[in-house]
């Protein structure tokens, strides 16, 4: 170092040249070198009474010995988003080429702006966006959850992706408030009954979520649904002029259509004394499912928009009346492996999938779609004043077990039906001897309803349904409470108005 001691100069750039190697910024160029992040899930939990905020934030880190670069962070919202974020200190919803040091983290803080007065379009149940992250064109995401109106979530915020039991201890959970219910999860009602009363309305709170099984095996299903115990009851108690709702969390218009939302309502093997009425039940992969002898009584309700059915029911004791079913994914109503069935004055239409509007059968595939092996159980099955419609030739189905022991006792009283196939020598050509009294085939659909298009089921002017149906004691209003004609009712849900 003598020679640097006479030139200082010199031995400054050196050690200049030298501190600056060290610091020089080598990012990494693989793809494989992602940021990671402490969470994947926003989840703001506050429940706002007024218009308020709350600001919450999460970490990015880089574990990498390389820099790592963030080419884009934004809202996928942009600008019109509820959320609003800071990154390392800068405001924004999108930012370009964040630098992420070797072993070093940063922080993203999100604001969220919500008043719970404004109307559902603009401030729905669930308010939900996502943060993307490129890197390397590897794009990564951050869910962004609030909620948007006062409401009761229930049994909790947190319950989502989770299942929780209630055990009603032989008691009665009622819901009434004013305020919406918002079903998280999967909830299981067991011993004691769950009354929702006249007017409440429930969303469910759906999607994919996954959980592990004992062996570690990761499992995939269908959150936002109810469950029925054995030991347990539902009992929806609305009326003509304040039904209950049960649908999704997104009731902004674009949603309105949308099926599988939430997984649907489940009746587990034996429940009894389950009264749904005058409810709506849409969006949901399968309205109303009923396990091996559940019973049910079902009157005035609507079923629309499932993804699969709007009713299946297995070897169970199912009663409806003054029921619309329509814009089902499959059959409208499936019913399988036998059971004990009535449908008095039931409006069945299907004009948006190519399944059959009812399925009926008194065994059930154990190994689809193989189907070599079958459950079988005794059906008795009767429908009256119902209407089997859709756009397709056969709207009605049946599935008869070989085996001759294993009852399939069907009948079919003033019924409209649309079938073809099924009468083909192949299939069932003795199927109106055999299962149909005064029954009206029909394969147009002329002159039956006001505007099939916009799922307007009521009859038209000059119906074919007018005055075809036969009286039924006890029923004698129709869906909407309309009277029925004493003498000679309408086939259907709907009573034509004079």
């Amino acid at each position: 170092m003598k020679f640097l001691s006479q030139f200082p100069f010199i031995g400054l750039i050196v050690a200049f040249v030298f501190i600056n190697s060290c610091n020089k910024e080598n990012f990494t160029s693989n793809p494989e070198d992602q940021p990671e992040f402490s969470t994947d899930t926003l989840n703001f939990d506050t429940v706002f009474t007024t218009l308020g905020s709350a600001t919450y934030s999460f970490k990015i880190y880089n574990r990498k010995k390389d820099f790592i670069k963030i080419s884009r962070i934004h809202i996928v919202g942009g600008a019109n988003s509820h959320f609003k974020i800071n990154v390392d200190g800068i405001p924004g919803h999108d930012f370009s080429n964040i630098e992420l040091r070797p072993e070093d983290s940063i922080y993203i803080f999100c604001e969220v702006k919500i008043n719970p007065n404004d109307p559902l379009e603009k401030s729905p149940f669930i308010i939900q966006d996502s943060i993307v992250f490129i890197t390397q064109g590897i794009s990564q995401s951050v869910l962004l959850l609030a909620r948007g109106q006062n409401a009761n979530y229930y049994p909790s915020k947190s319950n989502k992706s989770n299942i929780f039991i209630i055990d009603l201890q032989n008691t009665t959970l009622i819901w009434d408030d004013p305020k919406p219910y918002i079903v998280y999860g999967v909830v299981y009602i067991d011993n004691g009954i769950l009354e929702i009363a006249a007017g409440t309305r429930v969303h469910f709170f759906g999607g994919i979520t996954r959980t592990k099984d004992a062996m570690g095996n990761t499992i995939f299903y269908n959150d936002g649904r109810l469950i029925v115990g054995s030991n347990a009851s539902l009992q929806i108690k609305g009326n003509k002029d304040q039904p209950v709702i049960l649908q999704g969390v997104r009731l902004e218009p674009t949603f309105q259509s949308v099926s599988g939302q939430w997984s649907g309502i489940f009746f587990d093997q034996l429940s009894q004394n389950n009264s749904i009425h005058y409810a709506t039940i849409k969006n949901n992969l399968i309205g109303l499912s009923f396990d091996s002898l559940a019973q049910a009584d079902i009157q005035n309700c609507t079923f629309s928009g499932n993804s699969y059915f709007g009713m299946s029911a297995y070897a169970s004791n199912v009663t409806a009346s003054n029921c619309l079913f329509y814009d089902q994914g499959q059959s409208s109503v499936a019913i399988q492996g036998g059971g004990n069935y009535v449908f008095e004055y039931c409006t069945i239409a299907n004009f948006s999938n190519d399944e059959s509007s009812c399925f009926v059968s008194n065994n059930f595939c154990l190994d689809p779609p193989f189907c070599t092996e079958y459950a079988k159980r005794n059906l008795k099955a009767d429908f009256v004043n119902c209407i089997f419609t859709g756009n397709n030739s056969d709207e009605f189905y049946i599935r008869i077990d070989p085996d001759a022991s294993t009852l399939f006792n069907l009948k079919l009283d003033h019924c409209l039906l649309r079938i073809n196939e099924l009468l083909k020598p192949n299939q069932y050509p003795d199927f109106v001897k055999d299962y149909c009294d005064n029954c009206f085939l029909r394969q147009g659909l002329d002159s039956l309803f006001k505007d099939i298009s916009k799922n307007n089921f009521r009859p038209d002017s000059l119906s074919f349904l007018e005055k075809r149906a036969k009286p039924i004691n006890g029923i004698i209003i129709d869906l909407i409470g309309n009277n029925r004609d004493p003498m000679t009712p309408d086939l259907g849900c709907y009573e034509y108005q004079y």
